[in-house]
């Protein structure tokens, strides 16, 4: 895959020096398309170009993945040119392309949405799906750049959204999130929830403990793990009662030829709290804390610094209440 990169960015080079050009002849083999056309985002006084390039030779590779379409930004009124790889595009179609600022502390910030729009045709069903991709809009200084975050959980409302006949049940089925307006005014309602489910977990947060700052006497803040992770990564007190002893942690170390995973345990002594930075300590260094998945009485936390390879995942289980369980240092 690191080989089709570096071919999608010769080839992206040569389709951005040869927008204004002639067209080619019908005899030249194009292998870079445009599946949309470029679009310019924005932050501030910050601008940047987006193109969206399509794999004209999908089909033609066998034994490997090859995704639609790639995205790729590009400075605009830079000193010095450069095209950056952002992340891949599952899905024949495009059909929006928009900007949504959340307010939520935790994931405040501009992003730019990619709705694609796929055909979908088989026994059961007859039509289109849709799917909404998020990449985050990331000011570092006078530079401005476009992000994929790995550890994004996406709704699923807005993941295979599917619109047209269902040929089991013969009915006819249709997406409440196929356009912009529809999936804008989603994230609003989301971001609505998050923020006034933040508020009433401060308000938990500031009562008094049942016993004077016994760890072991905390009440458990929530069972829904995003108003727990709020209070969890607020309090050290919260930390040291729902942490599991021993908690096991894994280290990326240097290895030959690649890093290698080192698991340990710790106990009593040995952990060093607080396990996750506050937010002010979170918005000093540049992080984020972000839920990252939740399955049944199991959850994770991701906490990272975007362009660089700072990150670390939280492994919770749910009993009573909810506990750490490991940690994952990522980092090298």
């Amino acid at each position: 895959m690191e080989l089709a990169r570096l071919l999608s960015f010769i080839a992206a080079l040569g389709c951005m020096a040869g927008l204004s050009a002639q067209p080619a002849s019908a005899s030249d083999s194009q292998t870079i398309g445009e599946l949309h056309p470029p679009v310019v985002a924005s932050l501030g006084d910050q601008k940047i170009t987006v193109f969206f390039l399509k794999n004209n030779l999908k089909g033609q590779v066998g034994g490997v993945h090859v995704p639609d379409a790639e995205i790729f930004y590009a400075p605009m009124n830079a000193m010095k040119p450069s095209l950056n790889y952002v992340w891949k595009v599952e899905g024949e179609q495009i059909a929006s392309v928009f900007f949504f600022e959340r307010k939520f502390p935790e994931r405040a910030g501009k992003s730019m949405f990619v709705l694609t729009e796929t055909p979908e045709s088989n026994n059961g069903f007859q039509g289109v799906s849709y799917s909404t991709q998020e990449l985050h809009l990331v000011k570092n200084g006078d530079r401005l750049s476009l992000e994929f975050l790995r550890g994004n959980a996406y709704p699923p409302e807005l993941q295979n959204c599917y619109e047209g006949r269902d040929l089991d049940k013969g009915i006819d089925v249709a997406c409440a999130y196929n356009d912009a307006a529809s999936i804008k005014k989603f994230l609003a309602a989301q971001d609505e929830k998050m923020i006034a489910d933040q508020k009433q977990q401060l308000g938990l947060i500031r009562e008094p403990l049942k016993t004077g700052g016994d760890a072991a006497n905390v009440t458990c803040p929530s069972t829904e793990f995003s108003t727990f992770l709020a209070a969890f990564s607020e309090r050290t007190d919260v930390q040291k009662a729902f942490v599991q002893q021993p908690l096991q942690m894994v280290t990326t170390v240097a290895g030959d030829p690649e890093p290698e995973m080192e698991k340990r345990s710790v106990s009593g002594d040995q952990l060093k709290f607080p396990i996750i930075p506050d937010r002010v300590k979170r918005e000093a260094d540049g992080l984020t804390l972000t839920v990252k998945e939740e399955r049944g009485n199991n959850a994770t936390a991701i906490l990272q610094k975007p362009d660089t390879d700072y990150v670390f995942e939280y492994r919770f289980v749910r009993g009573q209440c909810w506990r750490l369980e490991e940690v994952m240092d990522y980092s090298l």
